[in-house]
């Protein structure tokens, strides 16, 4: 079974191919700068760079279709039509009350535009791709692979807010969690490395880059996870804000006679760890200001890894322990002095950290003897989405 997996943002189009009898990647490239005269195409096959290029990509249906010509184009020996692609899964981020696995009907793109307010910079150009691909290939089954819908589970108690009850229920003002595919592939992952039981383990997930969050599984699946209703919140991110105040809003809209629009734009562009230490959203150039002495800067890595510190023992309790706790994303795989604070500070529970394998960013960073494990994993959104995928069609009726 052939399966493309799709990547959308906002100015960006990236995509596998993937021969899911192996779960072999055939083929896999990105498109950047999308609606710009110089966009960048790079296309790999068989793990091997075979284009890249810059040139004009007006649209996103102009990168789908570049993409689609190199996988049938004779030269590249990858497909000899568009009708040996089995299924196309998306890695979609928000659908309301259809969140999940599930074939990309009607009504399941209309939830996607009721709630694209909620995901305004990956529903609209999702939205474009998926009906370009209906158009494409009429007859290939689409499955769009919703982020929250890995966090299903999560118990409803803490799924809700204090809000009025209809905001809840006419309205689907709940927590949905995001990150849902790196979250469950990690914790598959850690319970394999660690020879943990399938029914019977406790991992904390900590997916960390340009956009974070901290995971809770239990027994194979997320009964909490530290973003809500929208990606804005939960630890501060590259730029924004993480949990807030509701009320911090209105007082600032007043204080500086702005609108809740412009309100929302600083607290989605100008916050977060650009926000805090004035320099940049990336943690790299955060460290190099530290070590020049920048107090700024000091302050938003404290904040992040406080952040981290906090939902951790958020978990640990709801959890009763925690068998490991895995990191993931640029952050969590590269900042090993990030990690052994973090480890460390959880000494009480019986956790020691082995300085050279952390340093080193080594698979298991934690002793032989530590009575919780640290480990280090890259994640793969995509083989995820293509598993899910492969289901949805398989359980299509004949």
């Amino acid at each position: 079974m052939n399966i493309i997996v799709c990547n959308i943002g906002s100015s960006s189009f990236k995509f596998q191919l993937l021969d899911m009898r192996s779960e072999r990647e055939v083929a896999r490239g990105y498109t950047e700068r999308v609606g710009s005269d110089k966009a960048t195409i790079t296309y790999w096959r068989s793990g091997q760079q075979v284009l890249s290029a810059s040139q004009p990509v007006a649209s996103h249906r102009e990168a789908v279709q570049h993409a689609l010509k190199f996988l049938v184009d004779p030269s590249s020996q990858l497909l000899g039509s568009l009708r040996e692609i089995d299924g196309v899964g998306f890695k979609a981020v928000q659908a309301g009350e259809k969140n999940g696995s599930v074939l990309l009907t009607p009504d399941v793109l209309e939830a996607m535009e009721y709630y694209r307010d909620l995901a305004p910079a990956h529903n609209p150009p999702y939205l474009v791709a998926i009906r370009m691909f209906k158009e494409l290939l009429p007859e290939t089954p689409l499955v769009g692979v919703f982020e929250p819908g890995f966090h299903v589970n999560i118990p409803d108690y803490a799924r809700v807010y204090g809000t009025p009850y209809e905001w809840i229920e006419k309205y689907g003002v709940v927590k949905y969690g995001y990150h849902g595919a790196s979250h469950r592939y990690v914790t598959a992952e850690t319970v394999r490395v660690l020879g943990l039981p399938a029914d019977n383990h406790k991992v904390i997930t900590c997916h960390l880059g340009g956009s974070s969050s901290i995971c809770a599984f239990q027994d194979g699946v997320s009964i909490d996870t530290s973003m809500g209703f929208s990606p804005q919140s939960g630890l501060i991110q590259g730029n924004r804000v993480g949990d807030m105040d509701p009320f911090v809003l209105p007082y600032i809209m007043k204080k500086k006679g702005i609108t809740l629009d412009e309100a929302l734009a600083e607290c989605s562009k100008k916050g977060g760890l650009a926000g805090l230490s004035g320099i940049s959203a990336d943690m790299r150039d955060i460290k190099e200001a530290i070590a020049k002495g920048d107090r700024r800067a000091l302050l938003a890595r404290n904040r992040f890894i406080y952040d981290i510190k906090r939902y951790i023992g958020e978990f640990l309790v709801l959890m009763g322990g925690v068998d490991a706790i895995t990191f993931t994303g640029g952050i969590g795989q590269r900042d090993a002095s990030l990690r052994m604070e973090v480890l460390c500070s959880l000494a009480f529970l019986g956790v020691t950290v082995d300085a050279e394998k952390n340093e080193r960013n080594e698979q298991i960073v934690t002793t032989e003897g530590s009575r919780v494990k640290g480990l280090v994993l890259e994640t793969n959104e995509e083989i995820v989405v293509a598993r899910e995928t492969k289901k949805v069609i398989e359980a299509m009726p004949r």
